[in-house]
């Protein structure tokens, strides 16, 4: 069973140097595994670092941001590993995670996509599983105004799988691509990463994909990874969050056939929940978001 890791490069600084690390310490992973890193155009140090640091690695990119979606799509069509595991360069994974997915994956024929538990760096728990977006969850979402008036509300909750039971393995809606395992067999039937998705919601929507095709999404919790969410987009708080208001809209729009009145309210919608994102600065908020509870 061939295993293809891809690392997809943004202007991470050190976090990639340190994320090859931890790959490097699992368990023999890194040598019986292919690694490929994608750089997306980055002009910081992060590729050099690596480079140096790991030069049996694959890495290959152009001067241009792709996007993660087309990034992710362009080192599949290289690759021919039976299995292929998404990691963000700013996560540290566990030395025994891999492995453990590897056999959850062996295990559970029709598992297509596989997620862990991520953790923020002080050990809190980051919702690394969610369900799909709807008309009725968006507006109760991590980022959104109405969770962070009223934090403990069912709504927020259920869609961020909040009181799941973090002992044993769930099936769920998707998993964050942050840590995502995906059966190649399964990518061969339902097909890659949606292009059109810039950055956020192209986990959602191949994970609407693998359910529709009768496929199913997992979530691991005991593999683990520190996730030191959001160090890309630092300094940038506006991109980020306009990316993933376009991303909802074309997953509503694909997966729900809106009518054109809705599209129009749908569009209102996300404009003001992204003037309220950007006007606050909640989005770096999240990515530091301490209100879910360490691990048992």
């Amino acid at each position: 069973m061939k295993l293809d890791i891809i690392i997809v490069n943004y202007n991470s600084g050190q976090y990639l140097k340190h994320c090859l690390d931890a790959l490097h310490k699992a368990n023999g992973i890194f040598h019986n595994s292919k690694v490929i890193v994608y750089d997306n155009g980055s002009t910081d140090e992060s590729l050099k670092r690596a480079q140096e640091s790991f030069p049996r690695v694959s890495y290959i990119g152009n001067h241009l941001n792709l996007g993660f979606a087309r990034a992710v799509n362009k080192v599949i069509e290289r690759s021919s590993g039976d299995y292929v595991l998404l990691v963000n360069p700013d996560a540290i994974v566990f030395p025994e995670s891999i492995s453990l997915m590897l056999d959850f994956m062996r295990t559970n024929k029709q598992c297509g996509v596989l997620g862990g538990e991520l953790l923020s760096p002080s050990g809190y728990r980051q919702p690394s599983c969610r369900r799909f977006p709807n008309y009725v969850n968006v507006p109760f979402g991590r980022r959104s105004l109405m969770r962070r008036m009223f934090p403990g509300n069912p709504l927020s909750r259920k869609y961020l799988y909040s009181e799941i039971d973090p002992t044993k393995p769930h099936k769920v809606d998707f998993v964050e691509g942050s840590l995502m395992m995906i059966r190649r067999k399964a990518l061969e039937d339902v097909g890659c990463f949606d292009e059109q998705l810039f950055l956020y919601v192209e986990d959602a929507d191949l994970c609407y994909r693998m359910k529709q095709k009768g496929w199913e999404t997992w979530w691991l919790p005991q593999t683990y990874a520190i996730h030191y969410r959001g160090e890309t987009f630092r300094t940038d708080n506006i991109h980020p969050a306009m990316y993933h208001s376009r991303g909802l809209y074309r997953f509503f729009c694909k997966h729900y056939k809106p009518s054109t009145l809705t599209r129009l309210a749908l569009r209102f919608l996300l404009a003001l929940r992204l003037v309220y994102v950007i006007a606050t600065g909640s989005l770096k908020e999240v990515f530091h978001d301490i209100r879910f509870s360490p691990p048992r």
